[in-house]
């Protein structure tokens, strides 16, 4: 009986070590793993920052400056002085002429604005007018960057900016960014030359991989807000289920780190991804735990509102109870009889 007894604690005893030295591994595991994390999170944001300056650099100089409201713009006019002055952008984008009257300059270049003046006195009040005409205050190519961003302020430009520029010029993200951009500017409708608001939402992976179609020219009075990031939900088999601070360097590695590890019971080649689509619906996407740990650059961002779920793998969950019902016995084993 009591050769029995040993026997069973002896057992019992053994896999306790095993047990908790699994537990061990996960812990040392979770260490590493959130080590890692923040200089993936420092890369990426790094990364980020870099093509905005690249991709920014590559831009400037591809456009020329386009009037617009508020606009200060000294017209010479040759040899008639009475004609050459100063004179305010108004708010739709006129300037108020001698003679002549209200003349539409919002959106056109130096060069377009002398050809309009130009053209408008040779109707009816001069001969082959020479006009010069140039900016003495830029005023409507002023653009503001707030949110999550090294420098949020207001910046005064010469030329036209783009949504890329600006933000490098703000100094790039910070790591408290969300993924999105939020734009408003004053356009003018292509088809009837009316200016009106516009507002877009911007993803930051959009602006990076396709440039061309969001990198978009900044309107009149443009405002540019990054945005903190939201929330994610971990959820399943981690030591601490929850909401988490989401970030433009927030991961699935990075957010199960900060949900203290996977638990022993975790199954890590089965970790799923909830993403709401713009119908209402949800994608899943699967993940392997292992794959993404051992190469982070495969790591998938994480947006506001995404849910990672790791499922529990039912030969640990089994292990996991054998181990509570054997230590009791393995102390009981060694009671003296």
């Amino acid at each position: 009986m009591i050769r029995v007894c040993l026997t069973v604690a002896a057992i019992a005893a053994i896999l306790f070590v095993i047990g908790c030295a699994s537990r061990g591994g996960d812990t040392q595991d979770a260490s590493l793993q959130q080590f890692q994390q923040q200089m993936v999170a420092q890369e990426r944001i790094s990364d980020i920052n870099d093509k905005l300056l690249m991709m920014a650099v590559q831009g400037a100089g591809d456009r020329v400056y386009r009037v617009g409201a508020e606009d200060r713009i000294r017209v010479d006019i040759f040899g008639v002085d009475e004609l050459s002055r100063e004179y305010r952008v108004n708010g739709a984008g006129n300037i108020l002429l001698p003679l002549i009257g209200e003349v539409s300059v919002s959106g056109l270049t130096l060069s377009e604005v002398e050809q309009t003046i130009a053209a408008a006195y040779a109707e009816e009040y001069l001969r082959n007018p020479q006009v010069s005409a140039e900016i003495t205050e830029y005023r409507s190519q002023q653009f503001t960057v707030i949110g999550a961003v090294a420098n949020p302020k207001v910046y005064s430009v010469s030329r036209q900016t783009t949504l890329i520029e600006a933000l490098a010029m703000a100094g790039g993200i910070s790591r408290e960014a969300g993924n999105s951009v939020y734009l408003t500017d004053r356009v003018r409708d292509p088809d009837t030359g009316q200016l009106g608001t516009r507002t877009l939402i911007i993803d930051v992976e959009d602006l990076m991989q396709q440039a061309e179609q969001y990198n978009l020219v900044l309107g009149e009075g443009a405002m540019i807000n990054v945005p903190r990031g939201g929330f994610v939900y971990v959820e399943g088999a981690v030591e601490r289920p929850g909401a988490y601070s989401q970030r433009a360097d927030t991961t699935v590695l990075k957010a199960i780190a900060e949900a203290g590890g996977l638990a022993f019971e975790a199954d890590r080649s089965d970790i799923r991804v909830l993403r709401r689509q713009d119908d209402g619906g949800w994608e899943a996407q699967d993940i392997d735990y292992e794959q993404i740990r051992d190469n982070p650059a495969n790591d998938l961002p994480l947006r506001n509102g995404d849910i990672v779920i790791v499922d529990s793998s039912a030969l640990r969950v089994g292990w996991n109870n054998f181990l509570r019902v054997a230590q009791p016995i393995a102390l009981l084993g060694f009671r003296p009889l």
